[in-house]
């Protein structure tokens, strides 16, 4: 597998945890307030799907610079034989 495959497949599953993440967020129910004024309870912890988020966010960006990268090596290495 090449670096740029590698690359593209690490933002795939960025992108799949991303979408997860997003739809669990989307998907909770939004319950009234109970009468005795107690908070009600998460199904999803939004803390942990905010650090999901932020962690697919720089998964896909790392992937991304790798694919540059791998790019920029290939150009040169071309650049040198032509």
């Amino acid at each position: 597998m090449t670096a740029i495959q590698s690359a593209l497949t690490g933002m795939q599953n960025a992108e799949t945890q991303l979408d997860t993440c997003a739809s669990q967020i989307a998907n909770l129910p939004f319950p009234a307030m109970p009468s005795n004024s107690s908070a009600p309870q998460d199904n999803v912890s939004l803390s942990t799907a905010a650090v999901n988020l932020l962690q697919a966010r720089d998964d896909f960006a790392a992937n991304a610079k790798v694919a540059h990268v791998a790019d920029q090596v290939q150009q040169t290495t071309l650049s040198i034989l032509a």
